[in-house]
């Protein structure tokens, strides 16, 4: 496709209906005139978004595993969707906070980030095994696991989720694209850790009570 194709598809996209076409609302940097830059995107979107579909349907509690979500999973859920079209919007209506001339190496950065995050959330998870679900459930013959980030971390895989946020606003190349995407998510957590811990020290009892005071919920040493 070549600028000027792009260029059409821009003001489409935008919904410009008049005015200073400069000063107006625009895409990105990264999805500007710049398909190369748009198909890394997009393969990234869906190297990290496509398990995460797949495995929500297929991690769910059983029928026998006792359920504590109380919404969490579904406001979770929300929380990503709403935060990539947060993180778009922003970086389209407020196009004043667009990083400038180093977008480039913020988008390659942010790829990586994304990547990461996506990784070690996929990792934890695999750690954990039959006991990761989507949903706040105490699984039959569950016990606490100290394996890999779980030594350390009591929710990894939400700390991946983050930091995998933090890389998607980066892509946007916009200063509020970066911010907000990842605390909407973050409020998301916010509602769901202390369900899950409530849970799970019902569910565990005492072991779980004493894992709880050797490790830190997101970032050890800080939280």
């Amino acid at each position: 496709m070549d600028c000027e194709s792009w260029k059409y598809c821009r003001i489409c996209l935008i919904g410009i209906g008049g005015g200073d076409y400069d000063n107006a609302m625009r895409l990105p940097g990264a999805f500007d005139g710049h398909p190369a830059y748009v198909a890394t995107w997009i393969v990234t979107f869906w190297l990290c978004m496509v398990p995460e579909i797949v495995l929500s349907v297929l991690l769910r509690s059983g029928k026998s595993a006792r359920k504590f979500d109380r919404g969490s999973k579904r406001i979770v859920i929300v929380a990503a969707n709403l935060a990539v079209a947060i993180g778009f919007s922003v970086a389209v209506v407020f196009p004043g906070f667009f990083i400038g001339a180093g977008w480039r190496v913020m988008f390659d950065a942010g790829i990586a980030v994304w990547l990461t995050g996506s990784a070690f959330r996929f990792y934890s998870m695999r750690v954990l095994g039959r006991f990761f679900t989507y949903d706040v459930a105490i699984s039959t013959g569950q016990r606490v696991i100290e394996r890999g980030p779980y030594r350390w971390l009591r929710h990894p895989s939400y700390l991946g989720s983050l930091v995998a946020e933090i890389g998607f606003g980066m892509t946007m190349t916009n200063r509020l694209a970066m911010a907000l995407p990842v605390i909407c998510l973050a409020a998301a957590y916010a509602y769901r850790i202390p369900i899950e811990e409530r849970a799970l020290l019902q569910g565990l009892g005492t072991p779980y009570r004493e894992y709880m005071r050797r490790t830190w919920r997101l970032i050890p040493f800080v939280y």
